[in-house]
């Protein structure tokens, strides 16, 4: 069976993980062409690389590179017009999270990828790391009992933060750009959907953030339609590093995963205490599963069928659940 010729838009630090997997881990893919504005980015690709084809216009990409797919790295401000465009070239999308700004974007997408046929994964890596893919199998295992609570963490370094005040523009609010994350595994892992939100927060420490009603920490308590519930912490400012931990809480037990963010498992003692490294980036912690669910992709497209990835449905859901805790947070912003 042939290779999948993939074409790559957006050379971010992710973007970079991307197509490094795809030249190196993926073997019945190829990375047959990568696209990015920045003159220099391409230089560096150019050099470090052996890439046959380099773009600054992605419209060109489509035109000139022979391609069976896209992969779509993109700030989210840019993936509703790509994804048009790779749409009507008739190829497979794989897109990473979310969709679009808003739950409007994301259900034109949505339809885009319906009307399309091919495979269109969103890149939900949660999903494809080994602890959560345990977790939901024990759940469907029904190991913990009817699961009636969800509670997830997910902060970001404190030494990020000015940089996350400009990227914010291009990628949504934080409730948005990353609680998208936990929303989608409470989602999946409760088997429910959101029917109403509270939330609360601030521009704690990045003042810049609350220009926009955004927030470097934000607190939301969501109602699902089975009366299960869930907790979400998204926050900017952790002084230790990259913190993903979740929960969920069964009538008969409960899971816990990456209830420490540790680096390792060597433990220091010293005369600061019983010292733990933590992890200081997210691409240490989610390396493994951005390529099981990018490999996902190019098996499913060869299978022509797609079993295992996340869906455009699946992130119109969890946008649209980031909606309600927006609205909610906004709403309390009057009081």
């Amino acid at each position: 069976m042939k290779k999948v010729r993939i074409g790559l838009v957006g050379l971010g630090p992710l973007g970079k993980v991307h197509a490094q997997n795809l030249m190196y881990r993926i073997p019945n893919a190829e990375l047959a062409a990568v696209c990015t504005r920045t003159q220099s980015k391409l230089d560096e690709v150019r050099r470090d690389w052996e890439t046959p084809e380099t773009y600054t216009d992605y419209t060109q990409m489509l035109e000139q590179a022979a391609l069976d797919a896209v992969a779509i790295i993109s700030p989210t401000n840019v993936h509703l017009e790509q994804v048009r465009l790779a749409v009507e070239k008739g190829l497979h999308v794989f897109i990473e999270k979310p969709t679009g700004m808003d739950a409007e974007e994301c259900a034109e997408i949505e339809r885009l990828a319906q009307a399309g046929g091919k495979v269109f994964a969103v890149g939900f890596m949660r999903r494809f790391d080994a602890s959560y893919a345990d977790a939901k199998r024990r759940i469907e295992a029904g190991e913990i009992g009817k699961p009636i609570f969800f509670r997830g963490y997910s902060l970001d370094p404190v030494w990020q933060g000015e940089a996350q005040v400009a990227r914010a523009e291009a990628n949504g609010k934080w409730f948005l750009d990353m609680g998208v994350h936990d929303y989608d595994l409470a989602r999946w892992l409760l088997g429910t959907e959101a029917k109403e939100a509270y939330a609360c927060g601030d521009a704690y420490v990045f003042e810049d953030f609350a220009k926009n009603h955004d927030v470097d920490n934000g607190f939301s308590l969501v109602k699902f339609e089975n009366n299960a519930a869930a907790f979400f912490y998204c926050g900017r400012t952790a002084p230790h590093g990259s913190h993903v931990e979740s929960e969920v809480i069964g009538t008969k037990g409960t899971l816990r995963i990456c209830e420490s963010p540790r680096r390792a498992r060597v433990t220091q003692f010293t005369s600061a205490g019983e010292v733990h490294e933590c992890i200081d980036h997210y691409l240490d912690r989610w390396g493994e599963a951005y390529y099981q669910e990018l490999q996902q992709f190019v098996d499913e497209v060869q299978e022509g069928v797609q079993t295992v990835s996340a869906t455009a449905a699946d992130c119109t859901r969890a946008v649209g659940m980031a909606e309600m805790i927006l609205s909610a947070y906004e709403k309390q912003l009057e009081n």
